[in-house]
C-alpha cells in the first residue's frame, strides 16, 4: 500500500512540473497537498533515479528550489547524470525539505492561535475540522495549553488562566503528599533496613506516590532501602565483586548516590567491604584483588613486628627466615625504615639503622668473615663502622700498587676480601694491609692473570680443541668469554692443571684426538649474515590510513553499516578501533562480538590495555565483567539473546561490531549471525569484518533489505603479508632456496645424514 501511494505521489509530481520548465518547491507543495514525508520520499526516488532535475541553494527558502525535468522525458533520461549530480540534488531535497516543513508549521501555528483567540476551548478534533492540522499540534505550541477535559485554550484566555491556576494547585497538593509520605517512609526504614512497595503502601494506608521514594535506592529485588544503608552498600560490593577494581574518580562517578561512602573513599578512608588497593583503585574483600590486598597487610604487619624484634639488638641481619613473598615485603620495610644493604660472599644482609658500640660491631664481624677489627671508641652507625674500615676498590689498587681491574681479579680468586655495599664493592681494611704486606703479591698477580686460549694450550701442550673439551667437561673454569666459543682461563687454574694431564688424557683414550666424533665431518662455508648492517630505527610517525580503511571509517562516520572484506593482515581491526574511538568520544557504547570464547577473552585483554579496563568490558557464556561499560565484547550467541530478551538495554548502543562475519555461512551457528542482524534495534548500526565473503554483495542487499538502511562495501585485495619459503638445518639456520640446494649438495658428498647429524637414526638423507 505504501509503495503504491509512494508511485501515485510521484506521477502527480511529475505532472505538476511543466515541459520544458520549471517549478519551484513551494508552488508543488501548494499543487500536490498531500503529507510532507510522502513529498520528501517521492522527491528523494525521483532524484536518485534521475527523473528530476533540482537547482537553487542548500537550505533556503522553499521557493528558490527549482524542480524541472531532463532531456524530453522520464524513461531513460536518468542515465544522462552522473552518480554524483543524483547524489547532490538528493543532498538539495534533503536540506531544503526541512525548511518548507518548518514553514508549514509556523503556518499552521499562527492559524491556531487565531482559532483558539477567542477563548472558547476546543478539542483537536474541532480543530481538525476548521484547517489542515499536523501531527504534532497543537500541543507542540508553547503558548498552547490542554485542559483537563482534553480540550486546548490559548494561556492568557480566562480558561487558560484558570487551568494554570489549578495546576498550580494540583501541584502544591501532590508535593505536600510527597513530603508527608517521605517522612513516613524514612520513618519505617529506621525500623527496617528495606522495604518492598507493597510493604510500605499497606503501613501508610494508602498508594505510594513514585516521587516519597525517588531518594532512594531500589534493590534487585524490588525492595527499597537509603543510599548508604547496609543493605544498599552490598548491593555495591556484589556488583564490585563480579568486576574489576574502578578507579576512585570513575568510582565516585558510578555510586554517587551513596553520599557518605563517597566522602569515605573520597578521604581514603575504608569501610568493610570495601578495599583501597595501594594503586587508588578501589575494590571489595570478596574480590581476588581485594583479597591479596588485604593478604599483602597481615604480611606485611608480621614483617615490621619481625624486623623491629630483629634490628632491636644487632647490627646486621638478613631475612633468609623469611617466605619468598614475605622476603619482598620485608626488604621493602627495611629499606623504608632506613637500612642499607650489605652483601658478604653470597649472604645478602642489612645494616641496621642504629647506633652501636664498635666493641659489639667487632664481634659480629668477626663471626662473619674471620677477621679482627678495632673495638674502641664511642656508639656508631654500623654502615659508618664499614665505611671507616674498609677500601674502595681505587684505594685498595692504591696502596697494594695494582691497578683496581687486578683487585677484583685477587677478590675472586679468594687472595682478598670485600663486601658489597649497595651493589658498590668495597675491601677489609685488615684484609688489603695483609695483601699489602704479603711477599707474594707478584705470584698471586701472576695467578690470577687472564689468558687466552691459545696461550692456555702452548702451556699445557695440547690443542685449543683439547682445552675446550676441558672446559665443557668442568676441568678447567672459564674466566669469560672471547668469542663465539672462546674463552679467557686464569694461569693459576691452568698451571695447576699440568699435574693431572697425564690422568685426563688418558682417560680420554690412547692416541684418540679429544673431540673426535664431536665435531661435524663436513665444514661449510661461512655464510655471510643476512643483514651486514644494522637496519637504521626510525621514529615512528602517525599511522597512514589505507584507501579502503579511510573509506570503510568515513562511511561509519557518515552513519551507514559497513561490510570489510580484506586479507588477513591489512589491518581490519583498525577500521574497528578508529569506530571505537569516536563512539567512546561521544560518551556513547558499542558492541564488539567474535564468534568464539578465546576470541573474546583475547579481545578484551586488547581493548582493556588499549581504552582502560574501566571502559571494557566481557561477557560470554562463563564470565561476566563490567557490564556498565562502554565498550561491551561478547560472541555473538550472547549479543543474539540481548536482541530477544534485553532490547531496551541497547538505547545507547550505536553500533555493534561483528568479528568474522562469514560465519554467518555456517550450517550450525550461522543463525546467531542471522538473528542477530535481523532483530538487532532499527537504531544500531553494524560493522562487519572478514577476510572470506565471496558474496559480500549479496550479503550487502540482504542486509539493506531486512534493516531498511544502506550499507557500504569497502573490498581489499592486496595482501599485505607476502608469502615465503624458508628452509632450516638441523642447526637451527634459516636458509633461502640457493643456499638449501648447497647445503643438500654438501651432504650428499659426504654421504649420509646420519653422520652428519651425528649419530641421528633416522633414514637416508632426503
Amino acid at each position: 500500500m505504501a509503495n503504491a501511494r509512494t508511485e501515485e505521489v510521484k506521477n502527480l509530481i511529475l505532472q505538476s512540473i511543466p515541459p520544458g520548465g520549471a517549478i519551484d518547491l513551494q508552488e508543488l507543495w501548494e499543487r500536490m497537498g498531500s503529507g510532507i514525508d510522502e513529498l520528501s520520499g517521492a522527491l528523494q526516488s525521483l532524484v536518485s533515479r534521475g527523473e528530476l532535475i533540482v537547482s537553487g541553494p542548500h537550505g533556503g527558502p522553499p521557493e528558490q528550489l527549482m524542480l524541472s525535468l531532463p532531456g524530453n522525458g522520464a524513461g531513460n533520461a536518468g542515465a544522462n547524470l552522473s552518480g554524483r549530480e543524483k547524489r547532490a540534488a538528493a543532498k538539495l531535497i534533503a536540506s531544503n525539505m526541512p525548511v518548507l516543513k518548518a514553514i508549514l508549521m509556523a503556518r499552521a501555528g499562527e492559524k491556531v492561535r487565531e482559532i483558539l483567540s477567542d477563548g472558547v476551548p476546543r478539542t483537536r478534533e474541532d480543530l481538525a475540522s476548521m484547517m489542515d492540522l499536523p501531527p504534532k499540534l497543537p500541543g507542540a505550541l508553547p503558548d498552547v495549553i490542554m485542559r483537563s477535559d482534553n480540550t486546548y485554550t490559548l494561556r492568557d484566555t480566562v480558561a487558560g488562566r484558570a487551568e494554570l491556576s489549578r495546576r498550580a494547585e494540583e501541584s502544591r497538593a501532590r508535593a505536600e503528599a510527597v513530603r508527608a509520605q517521605r517522612r513516613r517512609v524514612d520513618e519505617l526504614l529506621e525500623e527496617r533496613e528495606a522495604l518492598t512497595e507493597e510493604e510500605i503502601s499497606i503501613a501508610m494506608g494508602e498508594k505510594l506516590l513514585p516521587e516519597a521514594v525517588s531518594h532512594l535506592m531500589r534493590l534487585p529485588g524490588g525492595r527499597y532501602t537509603h543510599p548508604d544503608s547496609d543493605a544498599a552498600w552490598d548491593e555495591v560490593g556484589r556488583y564490585l565483586s563480579r568486576s574489576e577494581p574502578v578507579q576512585r574518580k570513575d568510582f565516585v562517578r558510578m555510586f554517587k548516590r551513596h553520599k557518605k561512602l563517597v566522602a569515605h573513599v573520597k578521604k581514603g578512608r575504608e569501610e568493610p567491604p570495601f578495599v583501597i588497593l595501594p594503586d587508588g583503585r578501589i575494590t571489595v574483600d570478596t574480590h581476588p584483588a581485594g583479597r591479596e590486598e588485604l593478604r599483602r597487610r597481615e604480611i606485611l604487619a608480621y614483617v615490621h613486628y619481625t624486623l623491629k624484634e630483629r634490628m632491636g639488638g644487632r647490627s646486621f641481619f638478613t631475612l633468609e627466615d623469611f617466605a619468598p613473598r614475605e622476603r619482598t615485603l620485608a626488604k621493602q620495610e627495611a629499606l623504608q625504615a632506613g637500612c642499607v644493604e650489605l652483601k658478604l660472599g653470597r649472604q645478602e644482609m642489612f645494616c641496621a639503622p642504629i647506633k652501636v658500640a664498635p666493641a659489639k660491631i667487632a664481634r659480629e664481624l668477626k663471626e662473619l668473615t674471620g677477621l679482627d677489627f678495632p673495638d674502641r671508641g664511642g656508639p656508631i652507625m654500623p654502615v659508618a663502622y664499614l665505611v671507616d674500615n674498609s677500601f674502595s676498590a681505587r684505594e685498595t689498587a692504591r696502596l697494594v700498587g695494582v691497578r683496581p681491574g687486578d683487585v677484583a681479579d685477587l677478590y675472586e680468586q679468594g687472595y682478598l676480601q670485600g663486601f658489597a655495599l649497595e651493589r658498590t664493592m668495597r675491601y677489609w681494611r685488615p684484609a688489603v694491609e695483609e695483601l699489602r704486606r704479603s711477599p707474594n703479591i707478584e705470584r698471586l698477580l701472576r695467578r690470577v692473570e687472564k689468558i687466552k686460549m691459545t696461550d692456555a694450550a702452548r702451556i699445557l701442550g695440547i690443542t685449543p680443541d683439547q682445552v675446550r673439551r676441558m672446559i665443557r667437561e668442568g676441568h678447567l673454569r672459564s674466566a669469560g668469554r672471547a668469542g663465539r666459543d672462546m674463552h679467557y682461563l686464569r694461569r693459576g687454574d691452568v698451571e695447576d692443571i699440568l699435574a693431572r694431564l697425564p690422568e685426563i688424557r688418558a682417560a680420554w683414550g690412547e692416541g684418540e684426538s679429544p673431540g673426535a666424533g664431536v665435531e661435524r665431518a663436513v665444514r661449510r662455508r661461512k655464510r655471510r649474515p643476512r643483514r651486514a648492517k644494522p637496519a637504521v630505527v626510525q621514529t615512528p610517525g602517525p599511522i597512514k590510513l589505507d584507501p579502503y580503511q579511510e573509506q570503510a571509517i568515513e562511511a561509519l562516520l557518515a552513519g551507514h553499516s559497513v561490510l570489510v572484506a580484506a586479507p588477513t593482515g591489512t589491518g581490519k581491526t583498525l577500521v574497528a578501533e578508529r569506530l571505537v574511538d569516536r563512539i567512546l568520544e561521544q560518551g556513547r557504547e558499542v558492541i564488539y562480538t567474535s564468534p568464539i570464547k578465546a576470541l573474546s577473552n583475547q579481545k578484551y585483554r586488547d581493548f582493556a590495555r588499549l581504552y582502560g579496563y574501566n571502559r571494557v568490558g566481557l561477557i560470554t557464556g562463563d564470565v561476566s565483567i563490567n557490564e556498565r561499560a562502554q565498550l561491551l565484547v561478547m560472541t555473538t550467541e550472547i549479543f543474539r539473546n540481548w536482541c530477544f530478551a534485553n532490547p531496551e538495554w541497547m538505547e545507547n548502543i550505536t553500533h555493534v561490531i561483528f568479528d568474522e562475519i562469514h560465519y554467518l555461512d555456517d550450517p550450525e551457528r550461522g543463525t546467531a549471525w542471522e538473528e542477530s542482524i535481523i532483530f538487532a534495534p532499527p537504531h544500531i548500526r553494524i560493522l562487519g569484518l572478514s577476510a572470506t565473503v565471496p558474496n559480500i554483495h549479496e550479503l550487502a542487499a540482504w542486509m539493506e533489505d531486512v534493516r531498511g538502511s544502506q550499507v557500504v562495501v569497502v573490498e581489499e585485495y592486496r595482501r599485505a603479508v607476502p608469502l615465503d619459503i624458508k628452509w632450516i638445518t638441523p642447526d637451527n639456520e634459516v636458509l633461502d632456496a640457493g643456499e638449501a640446494l648447497d647445503e643438500i649438495e654438501a651432504l650428499r658428498q659426504v654421504g649420509s645424514r646420519r653422520h652428519y647429524m651425528g649419530g641421528y637414526s633416522g633414514g637416508k638423507g632426503e
